[in-house]
């Protein structure tokens, strides 16, 4: 897999079909320790080009450095020819969704009133000059997949995780292994959050403790629990590449988390703190991530990585690293934005909605599928 393009369902079918992908790299912790030979003589190639080309970020030593762009960026996105069919299919079926789980909450709500924590969306958010979902709790830790290309996975289950916190009140560590062996989605030869969707919504995924991650692709371990799962997704706006900056607020908002495409590069990786305005659209994308506030002072996103907490910046809150200020015109970032929305672990939903999700294709056991059905 190169580390700069999209691919179509012909060709990420030979990529996913490959025998499962061993963790190849593995590294500690850069506090304390020397950097590689390599990831110096990178590293001042990095600050000479920041420096030449008068970016408004800086790098530094951190351990994706020591890690090839290959094995970090593994996101597959479907060809402009395949999003068109696939994403009207997944907005068709959305609003349907969406409109019964709404239905079934407000049910609730009157029989049970004060119970079920408050989502109302303010509705002056979008048009906040900032935002932040971690002030209100609502963003779980920073996670780290390593030398394994399942970034896709990582971005589904972050935008996940901070859907469950708004719609029940409780931050969880869910297992992207569970979804990176069962989902069918992809590997650590890269794959497409949409699976991973689709399986959270048919089948559902259970806790990290109970199926921890091991940064390779194996078995679907069937008779694990899967106790959370979603409701709905969709995405942001499939008529275009890239959703408008007011778009992808809207969603920020209503639905928490969205996960979006993203070009990684070696600036990228050696990203430690300001903003981040590289403005490479030459190669698509090669990265997923997950988008959680903004900042129009800054003009700039606030996205959570998934490489761990020697990366990255805190982005002003906290002192947990693994945070990138981006630029809204930067390296695609935005590329087929897609939110998703949990289940609420306090009432069921109705036969009517078992019967819609029927319609959503389920992982057929065997080799990896393309991540677009």
């Amino acid at each position: 897999m190169t580390k700069h393009r999209i691919l179509g369902i012909a060709t990420a079918a030979i990529v996913l079909t490959m025998a499962a992908c061993a963790p190849r790299h593995e590294v500690a912790a850069p506090e304390g320790r020397k950097p590689s030979a390599e990831a110096e003589r990178t590293l001042a190639e990095l600050r000479a080009k920041v420096a030449a080309e008068h970016l408004t970020f800086e790098v530094g030593y951190t351990e994706p450095l020591e890690i090839p762009l290959r094995d970090l960026a593994g996101t597959i996105a479907p060809s402009p020819e395949e999003f068109g069919p696939h994403s009207r299919r997944v907005n068709a079926l959305a609003p349907q969704l969406l409109q019964i789980d709404r239905t079934a909450r407000e049910e609730f709500m009157r029989a049970h009133p004060g119970v079920l924590p408050p989502i109302a969306v303010d509705l002056a958010c979008p048009i906040r000059p900032q935002f932040d979902w971690r002030s209100d709790g609502k963003v779980t830790p920073i996670r780290n997949q390593g030398g394994c290309g399942s970034c896709w996975d990582f971005a589904a289950m972050g935008a996940f995780e901070t859907s469950y916190a708004i719609r029940n009140g409780d931050l969880i560590d869910t297992s992207e292994q569970q979804m990176m062996e069962c989902a069918k989605a992809g590997s650590c030869c890269g794959g497409w959050y949409s699976g991973v969707f689709d399986f959270l919504i048919s089948d559902g995924v259970g806790q990290e403790t109970a199926y921890p991650y091991r940064q390779c692709s194996g078995c679907c371990n069937g008779n694990a629990l899967k106790p959370y799962g979603a409701a709905v997704w969709a995405y942001v706006d499939p008529s275009v590449t890239i959703p408008t900056v007011d778009a992808i607020k809207s969603a920020i908002c209503q639905h928490g988390g969205v996960a979006v495409g993203v070009l990684a590069t070696p600036l990228f990786q050696g990203y430690t703190s300001g903003i981040f305005n590289e403005h490479d659209t030459t190669h698509g994308i090669n990265h997923a991530v997950v988008l959680i506030g903004w900042d129009d002072t800054k003009q700039a996103w606030l996205m959570r990585n998934s490489w761990g907490a020697w990366w990255g910046d805190t982005a002003g809150f906290g002192s947990e690293r693994g945070y990138m200020w981006i630029a809204y015109d930067s390296n695609n970032v935005g590329f087929y934005a897609a939110w998703v929305d949990a289940r609420s672990k306090f009432y069921a939903l109705p036969p009517s909605y078992a019967e819609l999700i029927e319609q959503i294709p389920r992982p057929e056991p065997g080799p990896l599928r393309p991540p677009i059905r």
